[in-house]
């Protein structure tokens, strides 16, 4: 199942889309951002959608006033924004929100996924992978395979690999699949190879 992604921001009283570009993990609007009227293609089904919060990741806060606007009729919201600390977890969920999406790199530490895993089940890490490697707190670089199972000695039985720079091939997502349970591809392109490798949800930008 494809779960469609979308990057916006609280601009002028109205929530405003549109597509970005990145640099590492740092992303920027490609043009201005426009009001979106609908997500999915068949208005009747119920569907999940990405929102992620491109201001508060910037700014390293999250923003308020598009989690308290945020609503997207028919469809439940994965929110993501900047986390760091389990205050921001409880703040979020003050929205009309299914799943909060945790950067990794934005926690102050472990033990913030930990706090999180403990006070919610609707938490899901993201990784995000820059050539082949997770990027964590301080801008270190880590192995993804090391990552993906402190995430799962944790307990989160959903794990996000957002990949910025299309630098995996078929092969590394397949291995990954074959390691790491619950793991969902978050891509820049819709890619059927990852469809055919058994990932069971894939969030691709829209």
């Amino acid at each position: 199942m494809d779960i469609p992604a979308i990057y916006s921001v609280f601009k002028y009283g109205q929530v405003k889309s549109a597509p970005v570009k990145y640099d590492g993990a740092a992303m920027t609007f490609v043009y201005e951002p426009t009001v979106r009227t609908n997500i999915s293609e068949d208005s009747h089904e119920r569907t999940q959608v990405v929102v992620t919060d491109v201001k508060g990741i910037t700014k390293k806060k999250i923003d308020d006033r598009l989690l308290m606007t945020l609503k997207i009729p028919g469809n439940d919201i994965w929110f993501m924004s900047h986390i760091e600390d389990v205050e921001d977890v409880f703040d979020s969920f003050m929205g009309e929100i299914e799943k909060l999406l945790m950067p990794y790199h934005t926690v102050r530490g472990r033990y913030v996924m930990e706090e999180a895993f403990d006070v919610s089940d609707n938490c899901i890490p993201v990784l995000f992978v820059i050539q082949g490697r997770v990027l964590g707190r301080g801008g270190e670089m880590k192995d993804i395979r090391e990552a993906t199972e402190d995430m799962e000695r944790i307990g989160f039985d959903e794990i996000i690999i957002s990949e910025t720079d299309s630098y995996l091939r078929a092969d590394d997502w397949i291995s990954l699949h074959d390691r790491v349970r619950g793991l969902i591809p978050f891509v820049r392109y819709k890619n059927e190879e990852l469809a055919s490798a058994g990932f069971k949800k894939i969030i691709v930008d829209l």
